[in-house]
């Protein structure tokens, strides 16, 4: 069942809500489908505003001023504002890249000590990633779980210049997870 409410249209209206936040605009539709005020918000020299209220929210409604001349709502369209589709097309591909580079840094079913190591390691050498448990740096080192200096191996056989500062960055990377570990046992105990 839906009311006819045609005659409130235009009114300018003070709402406050059931968190007391108080919003004035004139009231453009009201919906008795989905129980819902809208009212346009906008200041003079602006673009077009409106705030949709839920009325089971409302605390107070106050009349400011008469009763409009005549009611322009009803036969009012409103013009749609421009947009700008190549900032939101580039806006949405910079996101997904963001999301897929999140995603190839963080390792499936690793340890969370693991993702540490790797998350210190990709801040000083960005070509780390992921071979399935496996840390490979610079397609040159890899580490394998649990991640400890002595899981470090090189890849084409012989010591490397890699190899010595994988192992640097795992061994400071270690003291903190047990700087950390200690600090949590503190707290706990």
């Amino acid at each position: 069942m839906s009311t006819n409410l045609e005659s409130v249209l235009g009114f300018k209206v003070r709402v406050t809500n059931v968190l007391d936040q108080i919003t004035e605009g004139k009231i453009y539709s009201f919906n008795s489908a989905n129980n819902t005020l809208t009212l346009l918000t906008t200041k003079k020299g602006q673009p077009q505003s409106f705030k949709v209220i839920k009325c089971s929210f409302i605390k107070n409604l106050e009349v400011l001023g008469d009763k409009p001349a005549s009611n322009t709502f009803k036969r009012q369209h409103i013009r749609p504002q421009h947009v700008n589709v190549e900032r939101i097309e580039q806006l949405l591909r910079q996101k997904l890249a963001e999301q897929k580079t999140r995603s190839i840094r963080t390792g499936k079913n690793v340890s969370k000590e693991g993702q540490f190591l790797f998350d210190m390691l990709y801040k000083t050498v960005s070509d780390t990633k992921w071979v399935d448990k496996k840390i490979v740096v610079l397609d040159d080192v890899e580490i394998s779980p649990p991640y400890k200096l002595e899981n470090v191996k090189p890849l084409h056989g012989s010591h490397t210049e890699t190899e010595t500062l994988v192992k640097r960055i795992l061994q400071r990377g270690q003291e903190k997870l047990n700087d950390m570990m200690e600090m949590d046992g503190r707290r706990g105990g």
